[in-house]
């Protein structure tokens, strides 16, 4: 009987240890790479939250803000990808950096773009910038997806890779969302323009 109480208290003290934590990223802030090994986003759905283990992590970042200038005038403003290097504990991260007020002040940012890790707890974790890929260990990491849609994504197929567009990949991709009328309504649409 002590045997079984003790593995109990046992599996109660070890059951709330988490094996990864959470990094969110805000909105204008998107990850592309992680030690290496691409995040792939779709058209409508941006990766914004990655599910990384303790340890040390390279991440390859973009930045990019939508600026209202005029009534009918607006500008992107958009940082080269840049990569940073940060040491990760089992907690959850959100990705922060200075307060952008106006496009100006965007412009300067995107040109040295500096980001930091701020912990539930309140700790800020500082990046380095890494200046160029180096053959790193590659640590397995897992991406979680949100998904934003109303209707479920039931394809087995990868979405299309970001900056790779490959027009037959997105068809599959799309034709694996679209519904059975959809389906038939782009079949009759083909054959009208064969004719």
């Amino acid at each position: 009987m002590k045997k079984i109480s003790i593995f109990g208290v046992l599996v109660a003290l070890f059951s709330g240890i988490s094996v990864s934590g959470e990094v969110n990223f805000p909105e204008e802030l998107l990850p592309l790479q992680v030690n290496g090994k691409e995040i792939e986003h779709s058209f409508f759905n941006k990766v914004r939250t990655l599910d990384l283990p303790a340890g040390t992590h390279r991440i390859k970042v973009k930045y990019s803000d939508l600026f209202e200038l005029d009534y009918d005038e607006h500008e992107v403003v958009d940082s080269d990808p840049f990569w940073v290097e940060v040491e990760l504990q089992d907690e959850d991260y959100q990705v922060r950096f200075e307060a952008i007020d106006d496009v100006e002040q965007a412009r300067l940012f995107a040109k040295s773009p500096t980001i930091w890790f701020q912990a539930e707890q309140g700790q800020a974790v500082s990046t380095k910038p890494v200046t160029q890929q180096t053959s790193k260990p590659i640590t397995p990491v897992k991406v979680a997806v949100t998904h934003n849609s109303a209707s479920p994504v039931t394809s087995s197929k990868p979405a299309p890779t970001a900056g790779q567009p490959d027009a037959v990949a997105m068809l599959e991709f799309w034709w694996q969302q679209a519904s059975p009328q959809q389906r038939a309504a782009f079949l009759e649409a083909i054959k009208k323009d064969e004719r």
